[in-house]
């Protein structure tokens, strides 16, 4: 989901989302100031949290600063281990119908969503999406990128990935892997932690 529209009205579109995010939303002010103290690029983060409901899990939901808005990097659950893609899009659609939708037209920005059921296109570059389909295509899904080829695929995705700038969050990545592409959840979890890791490491040699 991305918010997009004037950026001089971005501040007050800032105030008014937060404002918005009444129960079962919240707005942690404190871990926002802290990623975005952190963060490489845009220094405009705002951290919500959605509390558990009947048909929801409890959630962490992150709208990250753009040229001309905010986008959401990633959804993350807070008390389960992951969140299903069924989960995640009911998350998204309750934060744009309580907080997003109501304040967004009257600063001038518009909501873009895309389809219930993501590919790897909506949320990876397309040479991004290609090597992470040519590693899972063809790796070991019992032993992860431990051999030696499926190590240099599993590489080729990584640096695709940040040379990118793309933002697919490992819960996302995991989800992709177990829930579309057949990995245990097991073997999916622990690939998508070494991303983070990796993608992170990466980040640490080009700063320093």
């Amino acid at each position: 989901m991305a918010i997009r529209g004037p950026i001089a009205k971005r501040p007050e579109l800032r105030e008014a989302l937060i404002a918005a995010a009444i129960e079962p939303w919240r707005v942690d002010l404190e871990r926002s100031a802290e990623v975005a103290h952190n963060a490489r690029a845009s220094g405009d983060v705002v951290l919500f949290r959605r509390d558990a409901g009947q048909d929801h899990p409890a959630a962490g939901l992150t709208l990250w600063g753009t040229e001309d808005g905010y986008y959401v990097p990633n959804i993350v659950p807070l008390e389960i281990g992951r969140l299903t893609f069924a989960q995640y899009n009911a998350v998204l659609a309750d934060f744009i119908a309580r907080v997003a939708a109501p304040v967004t037209a009257q600063f001038g920005f518009t909501i873009l969503t895309t389809e219930p059921r993501q590919t790897l296109d909506d949320w990876l570059s397309p040479d991004a999406a290609l090597k992470l389909k040519r590693f899972s295509g063809v790796a070991n899904k019992s032993t992860g990128a431990s051999h030696p080829s499926d190590q240099r695929r599993w590489f080729d995705f990584l640096v695709a990935v940040y040379r990118s700038g793309d933002k697919p969050g490992a819960d996302r990545l995991a989800r992709w892997l177990h829930e579309v592409d057949g990995w245990d959840e097991d073997s999916a979890h622990n690939l998508a932690g070494d991303f983070e890791t990796a993608i992170a490491l990466l980040a640490y040699y080009e700063e320093h």
